[in-house]
């Protein structure tokens, strides 16, 4: 079935006269200064050199594809054949018009030579040969490598991933001859003369190829919305797009810049060139750039999509390793705040287009055109759209069309304006023939407040100004629909109220079921304190002793009740407020039916739009946004309590723990990340503009200030556990330090709510790997829960453990095993052996054990802690895989005969967490990094190696270099480099992870070393006895030996098994230098890992 592409195809002829043409410009062009379109020729010449030897290969090579010839269907094979037939009439073409060219060069060669020098008579530009000469070079470069692609897929099409989907071979060759064969069909349309019966020919045999490709590669569809049902016109600009983005020319990552004004329809256009052409890409995005921090949290969707670490980092870094081809849609990128570059993903691959009004912006595009400056519509279109808005009925009468075009005239033929005009008609707000002076009388009314508004602000900003007359269309066609909501009725004062909260959450993904956890929760968390203070009477039985509580602790806790119920209730919408004192179950049932009423009247008027009813998301265009937020009668004081209103919604969604923990409430609490930045951001705002109003003022009263209360330390407390489940500690961190500050000057430091958000901040600082400032305050709460509470209270007993586990990992062992001991029997008492708490601490005074290397009985709990897990919580629990987890490292050092066991259990441990929590959380690349260890100790290095090289990358992208966790990690992928063999790569990286200062925030204050340190250089050590550098590797054990008497504090270390080892390697390495041994000879041994 090949043989007849060896013999026939001509493509050895054609590439060795190419070549002969090459070496015939670069002859012309060998002056001092050549000419331009000399160069150019030459270049094209180079590039059809390219592509003929890349089918060349094909006909000289065919035992490279003899391996596929069974995988052709007999479709594929007569397909195939057409392909040869066309290459070898292409073929046969092109050599006939070099045969002409060739020789015309060398005449203007032998011309100027017999000169002597270059004049203007001896250029290409002037001859009438050389246009067609390189306009048809450059078409049949794009037709031979348009027929490579067909051979290619004809050969990937039948293949498969592990996955059931096509392989990404065949999804880059099938996305590749679509753009192709567009790209030459529009070429061949401009060619004039150039174009043959054969090249028309080439073009017809590819599309019949792709048709056999599969209808559509699409895997991701993810933009948020979609395109309105009565979408109309802009079909050359979408051209335009269409074209830009079929540009095969485009050596880098390809980009068009749609740009506008605002409500000129630059989404739209967008999201409808993505839904036409969803096909094409393997998968589909859209970032939000309207701000920098909603363009972080789109990319932290995308994240998610591609189970990686959810930061932007982690999302360009998927999106830049994607073989197959994708789409970004980068919209609203219209402020001065977004830098384009920063937003931009990393990388030569993919397709991206950006929607703008900032005209400079379309010096970022790359493909076709490069950019489109989209125009209001053309008379035709906007009638159409209008129209449709308006759902008259067809056929449309004259009058009705002539109405139609006046109205659009009048709003500057601008689509959004151009719909709500239609959707004031169909709900009869107005007539056609009224509907002119009704809009002009409210767009007089909005520029008499808007400039009053302005002076009352005393307001200079320019640019703002022109913002607002270039939207006024769509400011006033959107206000006859906003006032036509202003009536008693509860569906539309609920609308209203609705409106006014939407606009100061993010304008995209707006989840109803945000609204109803926020109307419900307050009940829930009753109900739990309700259960939680009778669970806590029972235990309150079994205390040995207690501590009665002090009066000014007993004051403190009256006056914070009194404060609870003479606070006025918070400011939230009327249809989330439970006035009737109705049970859970029947008031969310009512907020259910009052926010569905009131959605669908918002929705009738295109005030918002439906995302995906059946999720129930929602949108707004951001325009209408903005003008809600801004509405010329809403003076500054409204805009706040509207901010607060959307602040108490947004917090009351969230739960305090333990309420919250399903899998759907995480993904919500995920999901509210950018509506929470931009109602924080609007706070801001407002809170400056206050600020300002009062000094222009002067007045001799004083300025009454905004105080942190109760309400704003519980929404903080509240917005924390969205930042730290998103990653984003130091955002979390700053709130948990204000609320803390906040609970300790109210209720004092020893209230159990005090000390459970300090807890919380510790748990903060470690993940940014300040250990010893956490250590600090955890210290701080053991002493003051002993004094305040007792040590068998459960807060107290949860203190003890956690402090237990900080001392533990900074090496002071011996008072993290005797608190650790004190916690399972305090727990043990109060709760009982099989209790979740219980067997918590169990597993940390494993961890005590192990670092003691009292490996068996480490063992010994960590298997009770799994087993009791497994029972209590199921096998696949986060704490289960865990438990699960320390058994396997744990038994891995006691020898070979656990190896297989270990591996089983490690194997499963990883399919769990990245099913569980995605491929780059930090559980999940522990588990790569530990079941690398285990590969390794099975002999199976090379292995172990490559996978503790990729999850010691992604760690040290997503959490930095000087995490402890990548510290650890590079530590065990080092020694595995040992156990390859690599040891110059693993000397390097130890001496880099020893480097004393990465260790500073995580080591103790009563301690000089951490412990992972010493492992690293103890490691290190047995790295340079293998290649024979004995005096170093004495040096560096000595110097852990004297470390040993600084850790732990007291001198504690010395008495540790490892100092132990430690003295046996130095004397051993001391005997090595004094016989002379060799770093090859056989029985050298290196220090057993720990």
């Amino acid at each position: 079935m090949f043989a007849p592409l060896a013999d026939n195809l001509g493509t050895a002829n054609l590439l060795e006269l190419l070549k002969r043409l090459r070496d015939c410009i670069e002859r012309f062009n060998d002056v001092p200064s050549p000419e331009a379109k000399a160069i150019e020729f030459l270049e094209q010449i180079k590039d059809l050199i390219a592509v003929t030897r890349s089918i060349d290969d094909l006909a000289t090579k065919q035992r490279r594809y003899s391996l596929r010839r069974n995988t052709l269907t007999a479709a594929d094979a007569i397909h195939l054949q057409s392909v040869y037939t066309s290459t070898r009439h292409l073929t046969q073409d092109y050599i006939e018009l070099i045969e002409h060219f060739h020789p015309a060069v060398e005449d203007v060669i032998k011309e100027r030579d017999s000169i002597g020098y270059a004049t203007p008579e001896t250029e290409l530009t002037g001859r009438p040969w050389y246009e067609e000469a390189y306009n048809a070079s450059k078409l049949y470069a794009e037709v031979f490598r348009m027929l490579f692609s067909c051979i290619t897929l004809l050969q990937y099409k039948n293949d498969t991933g592990e996955d059931g989907n096509l392989s990404a071979e065949a999804i880059t060759s099938a996305s590749t001859l679509q753009y192709q064969a567009v790209l030459v069909e529009s070429k061949l349309r401009n060619a004039g003369n150039h174009v043959t019966k054969e090249l028309r020919g080439a073009v017809a045999v590819a599309k019949r190829i792709t048709l056999q490709v599969p209808p559509s590669l699409n895997k991701h569809f993810v933009v948020g919305r979609s395109v309105k049902s009565f979408y109309t016109g802009r079909k050359k600009e979408m051209a335009k797009v269409v074209d830009a983005f079929a540009d095969t020319s485009c050596s880098g990552q390809r980009r068009f810049v749609i740009y506008g004004l605002g409500g000129s329809g630059k989404s739209e256009l967008a999201l409808k060139y993505a839904e036409e052409q969803h096909q094409n890409f393997w998968g589909v995005f859209l970032v939000d750039a309207s701000t920098r921090k909603s363009a972080s949290a789109s990319y932290y969707d995308i994240a998610k999509i591609g189970g990686v670490e959810p930061n932007e980092k982690a999302a360009k870094n998927w999106l830049a390793t994607r073989v197959p081809s994708w789409l970004l849609i980068i919209d609203n990128a219209d402020g001065d705040e977004v830098l384009l570059d920063d937003v931009l993903p990393t990388g030569a691959k993919g397709c991206v287009l950006i929607t703008s009004r900032n005209p400079m912006h379309k010096s970022y595009g790359t493909a076709g055109e490069r950019y489109l400056e989209l125009l209001p519509m053309e008379t035709e279109e906007a009638n159409d759209l209008i129209l449709k808005a308006a759902e008259e009925p067809s056929p449309w009468t004259k009058t009705v069309k002539d109405s139609a075009s006046i109205i659009c005239q009048a709003l500057g033929f601008l689509p959004l304006a151009l719909v709500h005009a239609g959707k004031a008609i169909l709900l009869k707000i107005c007539t056609w023939d009224g509907y002119i002076a009704f809009f002009d009388r409210h767009t007089d009314r909005i520029r008499r407040e808007r400039s009053q508004q302005r002076d009352r602000s005393f307001s200079g900003n320019n640019r703002r100004v022109q913002e607002d007359d270039d939207s006024m269309n769509v400011f006033s066609s959107y206000e006859i629909l906003y006032r036509s909501l202003q009536d008693k009725q509860q569906k539309f004062e609920d609308a209203i109220e609705l409106l006014q909260l939407f606009s100061y959450f993010h304008h995209q993904n707006i989840r109803i079921d945000v609204l109803v956890y926020a109307a419900t929760n307050p009940l829930k968390e009753e109900k739990a304190r309700e259960e939680e203070t009778k669970a806590d009477e029972e235990i309150q039985r079994r205390i040995p002793q207690s501590i009665n509580k002090t009066w000014s602790t007993w004051l403190r806790e009256l006056l914070v009740r009194l404060s609870r119920h003479l606070d006025g209730p918070p400011p939230l919408p009327a249809a989330l407020k439970n006035t009737d004192f109705l049970p859970l179950a029947k008031f969310e049932d009512e907020v259910n039916d009052r926010l569905h009423i009131a959605l669908v009247e918002l929705v009738k008027r295109s005030l918002i739009m439906s995302q995906d009813r059946a999720q129930g998301r929602y949108y707004m265009h951001p325009l209408v946004h903005k003008w809600v937020r801004e509405r010329a009668e809403m003076a500054t004081s409204q805009q706040a309590l509207w901010c607060q209103v959307a602040t108490t919604v947004l917090a009351r969604s969230i739960s305090f723990p333990p309420l919250g923990d399903t899998e759907y409430e995480r993904d919500m609490r995920r999901e509210l990340l950018p509506h929470i930045i931009h109602v924080r951001g609007c706070e801001g705002d407002i809170r400056k503009r206050l600020q300002e109003n009062r000094a222009r003022r002067r007045s001799l009263w004083p300025a009454i200030h905004v105080e942190f209360g109760r309400h704003q330390a519980l929404e903080s407390a509240r917005f924390s556990r969205v930042y730290s489940e998103c990653g984003l500690f130091h955002e979390a961190l700053q709130l948990q330090s204000r609320v803390r500050d906040f609970a300790v000057q109210a209720l004092g430091e020893a209230h159990p709510l005090a000390i459970r958000i300090t807890l919380f901040q510790a748990g903060t600082l470690y993940e940014l790997s300040r250990a010893s400032e956490a250590t600090k305050l955890q210290r701080r709460m053991y002493d003051v829960c002993l004094e305040s509470l007792g040590q068998y209270q459960p807060l107290t007993l949860t203190v003890t453990d956690m402090l237990a586990s900080s001392l533990c990992f900074m090496g002071q062992w011996s008072a993290s095993l005797s608190l650790h001991q004190k916690a399972v029997e305090g727990m043990t008492t109060i709760y009982g052996k099989r209790h979740v708490n219980t067997l918590k601490a169990i597993r940390n005074l494993a961890r005590v054990h192990l670092r003691y290397l009292d490996i068996r009985k480490s063992s010994e709990f960590c298997l009770v802690a799994w087993e009791g897990m497994k029972e209590e919580l199921g096998e696949t629990h986060v704490e289960t895989m865990i438990s699960l987890e320390d058994l396997a490292m744990t038994r891995l050092r006691l020898g070979a005969e656990y190896l297989p066991e270990c591996h089983e259990r490690m194997d499963f441990v990883l399919r769990q967490r990245e099913k569980a929590l995605g491929k780059e959380h930090p559980y999940t690349l522990l588990a790569i990094c530990n079941l690398g260890r285990v590969k390794s100790a099975m002999g199976q290095p090379e292995e172990a190696a490559k996978m503790m090289k990729r999850a010691v990358d992604i760690a040290e992208r997503n959490l930095g270099e000087n995490h402890y966790g990548v510290l650890a990690g590079k530590t065990h992928y080092a020694q595995v480099l040992v156990n390859q063999g690599r040891y110059e790569e693993a000397e390097e990286m130890f001496y880099a992870i020893t480097g004393k200062p990465q260790y500073r925030q995580s080591t103790d204050d009563e301690g000089g070393e951490h412990p992972d340190r010493l492992i690293a250089l103890w490691y290190l050590t047995g790295c340079l006895e293998k290649q024979g550098k004995f005096q170093k590797a004495l040096e560096i054990c000595q110097g852990i030996g004297q470390s040993l008497r600084e850790i732990g504090g007291q001198g504690k270390g010395v008495k540790h098994k490892f100092a132990t080892m430690v003295q046996e390697e130095i004397t051993k390495i001391q005997e090595l230098i004094r016989d002379k041994k060799k770093a090859s000879e056989p029985d050298l041994a290196v220090p057993a890992e720990i």
